[in-house]
């Protein structure tokens, strides 16, 4: 019989978030989510800045345990208070329409180099989401895959 743990373990695994896709940004600046990830992001989810031009998609939970992270990163001096504060003030929270598509306001749209009605990746991070530019999917992808061919894990 399986314990606790190993179910827990087994059920977050079911709901990570996989794949990737291109999409298009519509004249408005909605983009439509794949409908892989829909169901597991719920009514409502959470945008913000990601790293390397890109913009992260969290779940309600997710974006709890993210919040409380980077506090803690900030309040050990790891980093700024700035960085704290982009965080926070950038964040917001969407709720797809019913055709699953949650609007990239123009913030978002310069921080990740997105244009309206051009190509956008969104691909799964596991425990996130994230969009970027096709440009900046590639480079990601082509050093990730060098990085595996190099390793030994």
């Amino acid at each position: 019989m399986e314990d606790r743990a190993e179910i827990e373990r087994k059920s977050k695994a079911m709901h990570q978030f996989l794949g990737v896709f291109e999409r298009q940004l519509d004249v408005k600046g909605r983009l439509a989510l794949p409908a892989a990830f829909r169901a597991r992001l719920g009514t409502s989810c959470y945008l913000t800045l990601g790293d390397d031009n890109s913009i992260e998609v969290f779940t309600a939970e997710k974006f709890e345990e993210e919040a409380v992270r980077i506090q803690e990163l900030q309040q050990k001096g790891l980093i700024t208070m700035d960085r704290l504060r982009t965080f926070s003030s950038r964040a917001s929270a969407v709720e797809p329409d019913g055709q699953g598509r949650i609007y990239l306001d123009e913030r978002l749209r310069k921080h990740a180099r997105l244009d309206v009605k051009g190509p956008v990746m969104v691909f799964g991070r596991l425990d996130r989401i994230e969009i970027c530019s096709v440009e900046r999917h590639e480079r990601s992808m082509l050093a990730g895959e060098q990085e595996f061919s190099e390793s030994a894990l």
